[in-house]
């Protein structure tokens, strides 16, 4: 098959590979015995970096004999859904996990970066060290820990204060709306900034798609920091941002779920350039722009480097009293470890 948009030179998949599908048999648990039916509430967010999370994930589920109720929320809510039991799973903020001991961590996959990411951006309309007032977007908690930890430790500025901002609501948009602001348009840059000025912000955090429209070079706004860039530079760590929790105490739960996670990543890498060209088109957006993010600013893999940045972010957020004192994260490779070690003994 042709590849006329080139994304076979791009990616490294050749096109036999892109048009594979999930048919290996994954019904079977780590023991080899066949997974008795389940099923789950899984939520996951709308943004564009997590749909290749869930790329196939009820093909996959079936596969291990799981049935899935799929939802699509903000960030904070679904933290907020899990924990009171209305979801069994879901994709939440970093900083809830924290929050939240009695939830646990499953699968090695995760929403971060290692530099530039693209959509976490404070956009300001003062020099650095002369802002006094952040707006905050309430739908992610993660990202607005994450900017008063750079204030303080890599801005050096110690003398801002925080409040919540809703962009979409003070631009008068209402629902769904309010997550479809594209910045790229004529006028909305602008419009950007006479809300802030309205609201009187000296700046305003960004995250999701409507962070990733936004230009970095714009006469309106004094500069715009990536708060993914700013992490790394100051930690030389990557930045995680999300990952998979379950509020389930059982060990075949966790095993399960994470399988299904874990393979539902997998495949999105074998279709990557299918699920850019269909999220491109319905988001509206330059398809090699949404592949260059899915593919090179987003990551995917919660590994060694990744589960040390958790870790110092962990401790930023203890001491800047975003978190209770002595809250942790056991992910579950940790949590392998640990029974293995407890095993030998």
């Amino acid at each position: 098959m042709e590849d006329p948009i080139g994304f076979e030179k791009m990616s490294g998949i050749s096109s036999d590979e892109r048009h594979l599908s999930c048919s290996s048999d994954n019904s079977t648990n780590s023991e080899g015995t066949l997974f008795p039916p389940a099923r789950f509430r899984i939520g996951s967010v709308q943004f564009l970096n997590a749909v290749p999370l869930t790329w196939n994930l009820r093909e996959i589920a079936a596969s291990m004999n799981t049935e899935i109720d799929f939802s699509l929320d903000v960030p904070a809510r679904l933290a907020e859904e899990l924990v009171r039991g209305k979801l069994d799973a879901a994709l939440i903020p970093l900083v809830e996990a924290i929050r939240h001991p009695e939830l646990h961590h499953v699968s090695d996959v995760c929403i971060s970066s290692d530099g530039n990411v693209g959509s976490i951006e404070f956009a300001s309309l003062s020099p650095i060290e002369e802002v006094r007032r952040v707006g905050l977007d309430p739908a992610s908690r993660t990202s607005n820990a994450l900017i008063q930890i750079c204030f303080s430790e890599y801005f050096k500025n110690t003398e801002c204060e925080f409040v919540p901002f809703s962009v979409g609501a003070a631009m008068g948009l209402t629902g769904d709306e309010t997550e479809k602001i594209d910045f790229s348009q004529p006028g909305m840059t602008e419009k950007l900034a006479e809300v802030c000025r309205e609201n009187q912000l000296d700046g305003v955090l960004l995250i999701g798609d409507k962070a990733l429209s936004l230009p970095h070079q714009i006469k309106y706004f004094s500069c715009v920091y990536d708060l993914g860039q700013v992490w790394t530079q100051w930690t030389g760590l990557p930045f995680v941002y999300a990952s998979w929790f379950t509020a389930s105490n059982t060990a075949e739960d966790w095993n399960r779920l994470s399988l299904i996670f874990n393979e539902s990543r997998r495949a999105s890498q074998v279709g990557m350039d299918i699920l850019t060209i269909n999220e491109s088109l319905r988001r509206k957006m330059e398809i090699r722009r949404c592949h260059d993010y899915l593919t090179r600013q987003v990551r995917y893999r919660l590994g060694g480097r990744e589960r040390r940045g958790a870790e110092v972010f962990c401790k930023m957020t203890q001491k800047y009293g975003l978190v209770p004192l002595g809250a942790s994260i056991e992910f579950e490779a940790n949590r392998k470890r640990r029974n293995a070690m407890d095993a030998s003994e």
